[in-house]
């Protein structure tokens, strides 16, 4: 082994011309079964894009005009069957209904026997549990060099 095959050795893309002119070299890489490493550089627009780089981006006015459209169809059928769209703000609820609900659901958590408030608090670190979990594990697919 010589000083040029050591230096191929070492770095294959600087020294690709090596393989051209040494036979041992050529003989060595045939005897793997590895073909010689070429020296090709990277088309990034030729890779296979990710499953989250192929996934266009929905722009605001889209968005927009899926809710006029939304809205068109509400408006459209609330004419069909004869009702006034005022009809619906009519039967919302006031902010006192709407206290009150929260009042009485404060306090039914207050009530509430010890088993329910257990069974949320061992939901609650389960959840959080696997959460950290999956936080935790190695990303598959994802090169973050």
């Amino acid at each position: 082994m010589n000083e040029g095959c050591q230096r191929y050795i070492e770095d294959p893309e600087a020294n690709a011309s090596h393989l051209e002119t040494c036979d041992a070299c050529r003989a060595l890489f045939g005897e793997l079964g590895a073909p010689p490493p070429a020296h090709r550089p990277i088309s990034v627009d030729a890779m296979p894009l990710a499953a989250w780089e192929g996934a266009s981006h929905r722009a605001w006015p889209l968005v927009v005009a899926g809710l006029v459209l939304l809205a068109g169809i509400a408006g459209v059928l609330f004419a069909i069957a004869g009702i006034s769209p005022r009809v619906l703000f009519a039967q919302l609820p006031s902010l006192d209904v709407m206290a009150s609900v929260v009042r009485g659901g404060g306090a039914f958590v207050q009530n509430a026997p010890m088993g329910w408030q257990v069974g949320i608090g061992i939901g609650f670190l389960v959840i959080n549990t696997i959460l950290y979990v999956l936080l935790r594990r190695a990303p598959r697919g994802v090169d973050a060099a």
